[in-house]
């Protein structure tokens, strides 16, 4: 037990450590992953510090972009972002010459996994709450145009069934603010 104990702190000590900048930027024009462009542009809306020095707000970065279509357990397209040129506010622009991979970002939306995690907790002291809480919501929010309808597709959107289904293309509209993720080494910020 004790060589294992001492393999993994040493394994761990040892490891590269990876470190991530989450980068907030406002689209330049629509994007879509059924049909992405080769290259996109994004505003950046607050300012990054690098270790070579600091990335204004309103700077502009051009990239390359690689997407992932939508696949089943409804996970929904994504795609990654190569920066090439970043254009300052005052219209100097400068080639990146370092490959920062970053990685589309969706930002969680957390009242609804506050009531998933509620919703779990409920189904576990009482069996099929979740299924008629979510039955009552389908329901009342009537999307389907008819109560019973619309209450029978909330229960199997809700279901470990509809994970059969395939997720859903990326859309961003222009002005649209959404992360993007940098994988960074240990030395760059």
């Amino acid at each position: 037990m004790k060589k294992l104990c001492l393999g993994l702190s040493l394994l761990l000590m040892l490891s590269t450590p990876a470190f991530a900048k989450t980068i907030e930027v406002e689209a330049m024009s629509d994007f879509s992953t059924d049909n992405p462009p080769k290259t996109y542009i994004v505003k950046v809306v607050e300012p990054i510090i690098t270790s070579n020095g600091t990335i204004e707000s309103g700077s502009f970065i051009e990239g390359k972009i690689s997407t992932k279509d939508a696949q089943i357990l409804k996970r929904d397209a994504t795609f990654s972002f190569l920066p090439t040129y970043l254009t300052t506010p005052e219209g100097n622009t400068i080639k990146i010459k370092k490959n920062y991979k970053g990685t589309y970002k969706k930002e969680l939306n957390k009242g609804k996994l506050a009531k998933t995690i509620a919703l779990s907790a409920g189904n576990f002291a009482v069996k099929g709450f979740s299924t008629g809480f979510t039955a009552i919501e389908g329901a009342v929010k009537n999307e389907q145009g008819n109560r019973l309808k619309s209450s029978a597709v909330a229960v199997y959107e809700s279901s470990p069934l509809s994970y059969t289904q395939k997720g859903n293309a990326l859309e961003i509209k222009q002005g649209e603010h959404f992360l993007i993720n940098f994988k960074l080494d240990d030395n760059d910020e």
